[in-house]
């Protein structure tokens, strides 16, 4: 391919030139869908956003970025890099930043910038080399198509363990700054074994295995989503039939509002996802439960992280998902829980007639049991015996005594009503 390559017409010497005066493989390149060329730029959706900040571990929390999507960005740059060497046209490393994706509901659209910076013709290409990229590929002067394999296997890998940074290693290491060792650890042993055994594997190949997985993923939210709605449907219909026995009619469900205080106590500082993930599903399930019940919902948030953050009760557009903190202190469960308790008398002094309350404490590991935890241990108690309803979702790691004490809580409100209303998966998860 290299010697097809070096018979076409190379004009006056110059990269810059094949562009300027139109050359046959940059004609080449303006017929691939989704390559963006210099002073183009504003055909770029607004909302598109470069792959080198997208894996940043805040936007990653905030675009609430999974497997699935990965899947689906990896996809879309693969179909590129398809129609790259099905042209001949060896660009040689990309950086992840010169890809832009747009995140559509149901999907994604990719898009490569900057092509400029490929290998063309005997021009080497524009790329900031990274030790590990340095170790694979520096000693290659121009990509031939094997090469150009490697090269887009590892740009595959790299997407797929959401790498913000070029030099990430096969297994990745743990670094603070993005989670490539946990989307690692999530990738399918077909796809570990691919990178690590395969590094120039045909692009048949992971095509083939793109979309085995996100059918697979895509399965998995489907029947996620199915059985939600028919757990909220269902808590709807328990709650109906308890207000009916309660009153003897049907009142209506217009008006009503429903009051409920989150308290994130996070301790686990190398993986926010835990507490993000219990964080999510429970604002999706409080939503679709206000929904149909055609409540007024608000929310108020507080933050024990380090130095206590609060976020007053406030109505938020649908949709809405709190983002949590990042930094990790040395901190007392209880402050959190003492400062949500009294948001909550207060609340509960202004609209006590008629409303729902309640508290939600989330905890993702140990809490001190101390005083303080004492004291608020005895607020939640008189805000329980006012009408508040308190529950605890709880991690895995979260087994110490002061978690057990909020979790006898929770289950004695249930035995004294007899009716676990807005449990919400209340346990470990």
């Amino acid at each position: 391919m290299l010697d097809e390559r070096k018979t076409v017409g190379m004009l006056r010497g110059s990269k810059e030139e094949l562009f300027a005066q139109g050359h046959p493989v940059i004609r080449q390149l303006k017929e691939i869908p989704g390559l963006i060329f210099p002073g183009e730029m504003e055909a770029l959706p607004a909302s598109a956003i470069s792959l080198k900040r997208l894996f940043t571990r805040k936007q990653m929390d905030e675009n609430h970025v999974d497997c699935l999507i990965l899947y689906r960005i990896a996809d879309g740059v693969l179909h590129i890099l398809m129609k790259l060497s099905e042209k001949g046209i060896h660009p040689g490393l990309i950086e992840t930043g010169d890809f832009y994706v747009e995140l559509l509901p149901g999907g994604v659209q990719v898009y490569l910038t900057h092509p400029e910076k490929f290998q063309l013709l005997n021009f080497e290409q524009d790329y900031e080399w990274y030790p590990e990229d340095e170790r694979l590929f520096g000693d290659l002067e121009l990509f031939d198509a094997d090469a150009q394999r490697r090269a887009d296997v590892r740009l595959i890998y790299k997407i797929l363990v959401a790498s913000s940074k070029g030099n990430v290693k096969m297994p990745p290491k743990f670094t603070e700054a993005d989670y490539s060792e946990l989307f690692y650890k999530a990738l399918p042993d077909e796809w570990k074994q691919l990178f690590a055994e395969q590094p120039d594997c045909d692009y048949a190949v992971m095509e083939r295995l793109l979309r085995q997985c996100i059918e697979m993923e895509e399965s998995f939210a489907r029947e996620a989503r199915e059985k939600f709605s028919e757990k909220a449907q269902k808590k709807l219909d328990e709650q109906e039939q308890m207000l009916a026995e309660q009153s003897g009619a049907d009142k209506g469900r217009t008006g009503k509002r429903m009051f409920s205080a989150i308290v994130l106590l996070r301790t686990e500082l190398d993986d926010c996802r835990i507490m993000s993930r219990m964080l999510y599903q429970l604002q999706d399930e409080l939503e679709t439960e206000a929904e149909l019940a055609r409540w007024e919902w608000q929310q108020a948030f507080v933050f024990g992280n380090g130095s206590i953050a609060v976020k007053e009760f406030a109505s938020y557009p649908p949709g809405f998902r709190c983002q949590c903190e990042q930094e990790i202190k040395d901190y007392s469960a209880g402050e959190a829980l003492i400062i949500a308790a009294n948001l909550m008398e207060e609340i509960m002094r202004r609209h006590g007639q008629g409303n729902i309350f309640r508290m939600y404490a989330l905890a993702d590991g140990r809490l001190k049991n101390d005083r303080v935890f004492q004291a608020a241990l005895s607020m939640l108690k008189t805000r329980q015996q006012e009408g508040m309803e308190f529950y605890l979702l709880a991690g895995e790691e979260s087994r110490c005594e002061a978690c057990q004490k909020l979790g006898c809580l929770m289950r004695q409100q249930e035995e004294a009503t007899g009716y676990q209303r807005g449990a919400h998966d209340a346990k470990n998860v």
